[in-house]
């Protein structure tokens, strides 16, 4: 069984739009959403799929309380503007109970036409495949177990998911499946091509200088 675990802020819109497809995937998956305390109908939404926790706002806080609730031997943990096949399930289940791998992501796909579009989403699969680090949109996945001794994602404000899979990458087998995940466009959109592509480049400073996520997090409109 795999555990689903989403974290949610005022994302109304977005599950609206994605209803049948989170029909679809409760029928295949536990499904956790762990709000911090939206002001429109997400967590009325929410509930109609899956389980609805709350957590201390921060998307690593709302991710690790979701583990809590988790009855799968896999967790996956999904953005609300993110989607994966049903089918991946299967695939992601028989990569680790045949002992592929311990975890890993999807191959991204940006819902958005454009090559600019498709040269992110392919240089972020070749980044993943190298280094084996993952950015939450990716759709991380990882064994219950591993994810427990690995002690969950840091609580930072900015780039947990690039943190828990550094620690993680040189004590479990990592994979990056060629199944998709259709990440919406809309960080880009909202903060504009340039302005996240500069954002990046300071993050992967940060890591590399171990820098202060903290300051770096101003830059965002939007910190979960």
């Amino acid at each position: 069984m795999i555990s689903i675990i989403i974290p949610v802020l005022n994302e109304e819109k977005v599950l609206t739009e994605q209803k049948e497809y989170f029909e679809t995937l409760s029928a295949h998956a536990q499904l956790i959403f762990v709000d911090v305390g939206s002001d429109d109908q997400t967590s009325v939404l929410a509930a109609q799929w899956g389980e609805l926790l709350t957590a201390p706002k921060g998307r690593a806080s709302q991710m690790n309380r979701g583990v809590d609730a988790a009855k799968g031997r896999i967790l996956l943990f999904l953005h609300a503007d993110t989607r994966i096949q049903p089918e991946a399930l299967q695939m992601v289940e028989d990569s680790i109970f045949k002992n592929v791998c311990d975890g890993g992501c999807f191959t991204q796909v940006i819902e958005r036409q454009g090559w600019i579009y498709r040269w992110i989403a392919f240089t972020g699969s070749c980044r993943a495949r190298w280094t084996k680090i993952f950015y939450g949109d990716q759709g991380i996945f990882i064994r219950r177990d591993k994810f427990l001794e690995s002690g969950g994602f840091p609580e930072v404000a900015l780039c947990e998911d690039i943190l828990f899979t550094r620690n993680i990458r040189k004590k479990v087998k990592l994979t990056v499946l060629k199944d998709p995940v259709f990440c919406s466009s809309r960080r880009w959109d909202r903060q504009g091509l340039l302005k996240t592509f500069f954002i990046n480049l300071r993050i992967n400073r940060c890591i590399l200088f171990n820098q202060d996520f903290d300051r770096l997090a101003k830059l965002y409109r939007d910190i979960r």
